[in-house]
Order: C-alpha cells, then sequence, then structure tokens
C-alpha cells in the first residue's frame, strides 16, 4: 500500500551527518504507518486485508461470515454447507500456464554512448570494405596478399543494414547474454515470475528484488501483502517511488542466517530472549507500539523484520582544469567532501541519488544502516539510480488498482451460493409421500404404525377398520400424495450456474473456447476467432508483467557489471542437454546493458506457425528430419527462425551441390559417351581399314597364288617336255645300246 512521506527527515544534508541514528529515524517514519497513530494506516491495512482475503478466495478458503445472510436467515441450520466451487482459480491457473509456456526471448545490446560509437564505427569500414571488394581484389591478384585495411578479413553480409539491425553483436553483448542465461537456469527465474505473475493476477501488484548475493546477481520474488510504498508517484510502475519498504516474519534462525555478520552479543541475547517465549505474557516488552513478535503455540514465534530504501540526496564536488586541447571539455576530477578550497580552484557540485537502507529487527534490533552496496549508475549519467525493489501496481494511475481476483470476486460468491441452493434443494428431495390419517390405524385389530408400515412396505395395502367406534364413514378418504422429488427450481439454478460461467469468461476475458470447451456445432474458424480476441482481452495483464521483467533482467545484466568486474567462470546445462561454458572478462564493467524482450504471445504464435511450416518444408524435402525436431525443441521464436532458415540454407546448399554433381556427372556422362563414340568411330575405323589390309592382303595373296599357280604350270610344262625329252634320249640310247648288242652278238 502507498503512502505519503510525511514526517521524513531532511535528505540533502552530508554524509557526515548521515549515522545510524538517521537511518533509524529513517526507518521509523515508515514503520509508523504499521501501528494505530497515523491516519493512513487504515488505508494500508485495509489494502493489505483485501489482497489476503483475495488469495484466501484464490486458493479455495470460504469465509462463512460472508455468506451469513445466505446460510442464518432464521437462526437455525439448514440442511447444507457453504463449500467453494472454483471458478477464479483455474481461469487465473490458464493464465499463469500461459506465461510460464512462452519463452523469454531476449537480447542484450550495450547501449552506452561508447557502445553506439563502436557499432557505428565497424557498420563504417563494413561499407567500405564492400565498396574497396573490387580494389582489393585486383590488389591481391598483383602483390599476392590484401591491402592492410581494418577487418579486411571480416566477410560482407549482402545487407549491411539488415545485418547491423537484427545479427551483429559485440562478443561483450554475446558474453552479457550467456551471463543472464546462466543466471535464468541458475536461480530458476522462470518459476520466480510465474510466482510473480501470479501476484499480479491476485493482488494487482507484483514486486522482486533485484540484488547481490553469494557474489552473483539475484532476483527474489517478494510477497505484495508485506510490501509498502511512496504514494506520491504518478505511475503504475515502483520505478518512481522514493522509499519502498518490506517486512516478514521470520523464525530466530532465518534472522541469524540472513543478519548474521550484523547483530552483535546484544543482539543475539534479544533473539534468544525471543526464543524462550512460551506464552502472550512475555510479548508485552516488544508488542508495545506494534505487533512485532507474531506468536503461535504451536508453531513458536516469528519476529517481524522490516527492511527499508529510501532515495537520499548526495553532494558530488568536481575540479574543474583547463584542457589546453579543448577549451569546451574541461577536465573534472571528483574531490572529497572535505576537501579545502585554494585560491584559484573551480569547484563545481552536483547532486545525484544515493541509496540508503535499514533493516528493524522486533522492533529493538537495528541492522545494515547504511548507504546501500553495489549501486548500479549507468556509464552516460552517473546521477540516477534505482531502488532495489521492482514492481507494477495494475491500474494504479486512476486510482483504484483492480485484480482479477477483485473483478471476479462477486461472481465467484454467486457461483457459490448458486451451489448451495443446488445441494439444499438436493437435501429436502425424496420420492412421493402418503398423507396418512392417524385417526385411521386400526388399533383395534392390533395394528400399530410399525405394523402398517410394514404391510405398506412389504404388501402394498395399508388395511384399517372404517366400521370403528366413532369413525365418521363420510370422510373416510384422507389418503393424499405429496411429491418430494426435485422441482424446476433445479433447473433454474443450473442454468444460473450457466450463466455465471458465461459473465466470469466475459469480466475475465477468457472464453471457453480458449479454456478447451469447444462445441460440437462450432467451426474452427469462429474457435480462433474467440480464442484471438480472448488473447486480446489479456494481453494487458501479460504486457505489464513483461515490462516487469524486462526492468528485472536490465538490473540482473548492469549489476553484472559490479558483481564480474574481476572476471566470472561458470557452466551450466542447456534446455536440450547440453553444455555451455561461461567465461566473463573484467571489461563487462565498461558498458550500461539493455534487454529487449519480443511479445511473448505473439511470438508463441508465430513460433507454432513456423513448426507448421517446418513439418511442411518436412514433407516438400526443404528440411531435414533433424532440423525439423531442432525447430520444435527450439525456446523462442528467433531460436525455432534461426534453426529453420539454417536448415533450409544446408538443405538448399545439399541440393544445390546435388545438382552440381548431377551436372558433373552429366557432364562425365557425355564426355564419356563421347570418348565411347570417338572410340567406336576409331574401332569402326580401324575395322575398315583391317578389312581393307585383309582384302588387299587377300588380293595379294591371290596373285601370288596364281603367280605361283602360273609359274607352277609353266614349270610343269617344262618339266614335262624336258622329261619327255629325257624319255626320248632314253629311249634312243637304250635303241643305240640295244642296237649295239645285238649287233655284238652278231
Amino acid at each position: 500500500m502507498g503512502v505519503n512521506n510525511y514526517g521524513f527527515p531532511r535528505q540533502a544534508i552530508p554524509d557526515s551527518e548521515k549515522t545510524k541514528d538517521w537511518c533509524i529515524d529513517n526507518l521509523r517514519a515508515i514503520t509508523k504507518y504499521l501501528g494505530g497513530k497515523h491516519s493512513n494506516q487504515d488505508n494500508f491495512l485495509s489494502d493489505r486485508n483485501k489482497d489476503i482475503a483475495n488469495y484466501s478466495l484464490y486458493n479455495g478458503h470460504v469465509n462463512p461470515k460472508d455468506y451469513e445472510y445466505i446460510t442464518d436467515q432464521y437462526g437455525l441450520p439448514f440442511p447444507a454447507r457453504m463449500a467453494n466451487f472454483p471458478l477464479i482459480q483455474t481461469k487465473i491457473d490458464l493464465l499463469i500456464n500461459e506465461d510460464a509456456s512462452r519463452p523469454i526471448d531476449k537480447k542484450v545490446a550495450a547501449v552506452n554512448k561508447d557502445a553506439a560509437l563502436r557499432k557505428e564505427k565497424f557498420k563504417v569500414n563494413l561499407i567500405a570494405n564492400k565498396l574497396l571488394e573490387d580494389i582489393n581484389s585486383q590488389f591481391k591478384n598483383i602483390f599476392g596478399q590484401k591491402p592492410n585495411m581494418e577487418m579486411a578479413d571480416y566477410p560482407i553480409p549482402e545487407d549491411i543494414d539488415e545485418f547491423m539491425r537484427y545479427e551483429y553483436k559485440e562478443l561483450i553483448e554475446e558474453v552479457c547474454q550467456d551471463g543472464l542465461d546462466y543466471l535464468i537456469k541458475r536461480y530458476r527465474l522462470k518459476d520466480v515470475f510465474r510466482e510473480g505473475f501470479r501476484d499480479f493476477l491476485v493482488t494487482g501488484k507484483c514486486f522482486y528484488k533485484v540484488y547481490v548475493k553469494n557474489g552473483d546477481p539475484f532476483v527474489r520474488r517478494v510477497d505484495p501483502r508485506t510490501v509498502m510504498w511512496d504514494s506520491s508517484i504518478q505511475s503504475d510502475y515502483l520505478e518512481e517511488c522514493q522509499w519502498v519498504a518490506e517486512e516478514r516474519f521470520l523464525t530466530v534462525n532465518e534472522v541469524l542466517d540472513e543478519y548474521n555478520d550484523e547483530l552483535t552479543l546484544e543482539d543475539i541475547q534479544v533473539l534468544e530472549e525471543i526464543r524462550q517465549i512460551d506464552n502472550l505474557d512475555k510479548l508485552s516488552d516488544f508488542n508495545s507500539e506494534i505487533e512485532w513478535i507474531d506468536y503461535d503455540s504451536e508453531k513458536g514465534a516469528r519476529i517481524r523484520v522490516i527492511t527499508a530504501e529510501w532515495k537520499s540526496i548526495k553532494e558530488i564536488k568536481f575540479k574543474v582544469s583547463e584542457n589546453k586541447h579543448d577549451m569546451f571539455s574541461p577536465f573534472k576530477k571528483v574531490v572529497s567532501e572535505g576537501y579545502k578550497k585554494r585560491k584559484n580552484d573551480v569547484l563545481e557540485s552536483r547532486y545525484v541519488d544515493d541509496i540508503w537502507e535499514a533493516t528493524q529487527i522486533a522492533g529493538k534490533i537495528f541492522v545494515q544502516c547504511r548507504r546501500r552496496p553495489n549501486q548500479v549508475r549507468s556509464v552516460d549519467d552517473a546521477g540516477t539510480t534505482p531502488l532495489s525493489y521492482s514492481g507494477c501496481i495494475h491500474n494504479y494511475t486512476t486510482g483504484n488498482s483492480q485484480s482479477l481476483v477483485d473483478l471476479l470476486r462477486h461472481v465467484q460468491m454467486m457461483y457459490n451460493i448458486i451451489h448451495y441452493h443446488i445441494e439444499l434443494t438436493l437435501a429436502r428431495a425424496g420420492g412421493k409421500a402418503v398423507v396418512y390419517d392417524v385417526s385411521q390405524l386400526p388399533t383395534n385389530i392390533g395394528m400399530d404404525m410399525q405394523t402398517v408400515m410394514y404391510h405398506l412396505k412389504t404388501d402394498g395395502i395399508i388395511p384399517i377398520n372404517s366400521q370403528m367406534e366413532g369413525q365418521d364413514v363420510a370422510r373416510f378418504n384422507q389418503f393424499q400424495q405429496v411429491d418430494f422429488t426435485l422441482s424446476n427450481s433445479v433447473r433454474q439454478l443450473i442454468e444460473l450456474k450457466l450463466m455465471l460461467e458465461q459473465t466470469a469468461g466475459q469480466i475475465s476475458g477468457i472464453s471457453p473456447q480458449r479454456e478447451g470447451a469447444v462445441q460440437q456445432y462450432e467451426y474452427v474458424g469462429n474457435v480462433q476467432r474467440s480464442v484471438v480476441q480472448s488473447s486480446m482481452a489479456t494481453q494487458g495483464w501479460f504486457f505489464q508483467h513483461t515490462e516487469v521483467k524486462k526492468m528485472v533482467l536490465e538490473r540482473l545484466c548492469n549489476l553484472m557489471k559490479v558483481c564480474w568486474s574481476e572476471g566470472k567462470k561458470a557452466s551450466y546445462i542447456l534446455g536440450d542437454g547440453g553444455y555451455k561454458f561461461l567465461s566473463v572478462l573484467p571489461d563487462i564493467a565498461l558498458n550500461d546493458y539493455g534487454v529487449f524482450l519480443g511479445d511473448a504471445g505473439k511470438d508463441d504464435a508465430m513460433k507454432q506457425m513456423v513448426q507448421q511450416m517446418s513439418q511442411a518444408a518436412l514433407q516438400s524435402g526443404t528440411l531435414t528430419m533433424l532440423d525439423a525436431i531442432k525447430v520444435l525443441k527450439a525456446e523462442s521464436l528467433n531460436e525455432a527462425e534461426t534453426i529453420l532458415e539454417r536448415g533450409m540454407d544446408t538443405v538448399k546448399k545439399i541440393q544445390e551441390n546435388a545438382q552440381k554433381q548431377a551436372m558433373q556427372q552429366q557432364q562425365v556422362s557425355m564426355q564419356q559417351q563421347a570418348q565411347e563414340k570417338q572410340l567406336e568411330e576409331q574401332r569402326k575405323d580401324k575395322e575398315l581399314l583391317n578389312k581393307m589390309n585383309i582384302a588387299k592382303v587377300e588380293a595379294d595373296s591371290r596373285i601370288q597364288v596364281a603367280e605361283i599357280n602360273s609359274d607352277t604350270r609353266l614349270q610343269s610344262e617344262n618339266l614335262k617336255e624336258k622329261t619327255k625329252i629325257n624319255i626320248e634320249a632314253v629311249k634312243g640310247d637304250i635303241k643305240e645300246q640295244l642296237n649295239k648288242g645285238q649287233q655284238n652278238l652278231s
């Protein structure tokens, strides 16, 4: 609940006067709103009681006093009991689960002036390299190496503007985003944000505290029922508050664990005294002004701990010196508060925000009365620094903050009353009854009421004696029926019940189609339009909580500058079971960081469309099965889009390579065919040549044979002639020898 700044000490004072007593005075100016002496106390308590009642209603707790005008009308109990039938809880849980299922699509960027200049210089170098690309290639061809230019080896994108707008990241930005992923997974921030969104829907407020714990930036969900803040803010967000206070009820051990470094021996003795409380009489020493100790005989004592932060004012003095190189930009050096001005010194003063804190325990112990450590300031503007508390109050600027439970409270009460009347009607319901005149009881034959009921149950007969003395036969027909079965009122109550369910959907903006209640006669297009319209009606709740998450994540990123200024080494498990190593360098402290969060609802709807497109791409063959699975497992739209784009590019490259290979194979095949054709022609030429040679050889052979034959005939004829001549000669010689022999004989 917001309260004003009445009674606060002065803030524009030197640091030497900001002592522990000054911190205690500031803290008491806040804690007095918890007592009964201030006029604004009733507003604070009424708002807190309303939040407590909202949570009780959300959790299904029924306060009988709220329904006494229905249940105690005649001073006697009715045969029914008032119970809670959750109508609000289902709708709030639906929105909570929708928010939890939406990915935290974030992008971290350095937003200080130096980072902007670095990015602009990088873009100019890319443009210069693109313009000189042809000249650089000619230079390389002539001299064998590229010219000595900045970023000469960096690949030049096709669209430099689009690349710088969406894709380019400095190394420090990637490291910072990895650090944010580490914190989200290490400290389960999605669950913390889920609890905060539940607070937002139930109470209309959600608060977080961002501070340093164990050397890391840390986020803690703050119960809105325990927070007070400055009521003078003119915004729905807690960023503009001058002070914020939080009260908690802790056990003695919890106090020791959290504040052990700050507690003295006297403080420990006070806590030990509180531990020994065993009855209500011993509380008077502590609960004098307000209830500092909450004692329960079963749970023991719990201590009220109030922690407050407020914005004070700090004077910073600068010693101004002349700059010989630039007379319009003189040198400025921060000097201490007690610096004594010399004769020629020029001093300037600047007043900046300075956060202080103090904690009060059990009304008697004061710890951490100090300037808050780890104050994050901008590199470009060191004048402002935020409180460690961040949050939102729904519709606070209208002066009447209402939660979703506030809007549905009366509908829920009417819903419970309708169910109460249905149960009451069922309790009164029964079968048909007979009106039996006891004067007709046949006592003269020894029958009592139990015997009559027995014969009625077993035989279906009611025996009477109409001739009994004193009976009036003319008035014999005394039997009637009374109908105690369910009447039409139950149907009317059920219709009222359905009407209240419809009214709750109209007030909350959550339609039955969004809850999955789709009738069989409804068209798909009508259902989709109903779901879209319902999403638009509830978008305001998601939008404001998304803004709070953005502020919290920015606080975490900028707290890294303080916590990890000397570097950080860590590792964490990714959502798909992968492993990532975090290495943060000290230069993280040299920048300011901003976080961009996408529209989770729109991104989730587009992510589903991307998943459908991935299935279509898988069927068409433009995406691989593995990439389709990665798209389905992606946590954010950008991740799914990147995976889909890379997968399609990979498949495209594979197809292009396949086409190139096919063309190469076709060219090789054509070359092979040409070679085969050439070889075939050569083979045919060889065969023809062979045939010609063979023909020539045959012709030559025939000629030679003919010549040989001719020579043979001539030789044969000559031989015959010679032989004939020889024979004739032999014959002549024989005749001569015969003649000589005859002559000799004679």
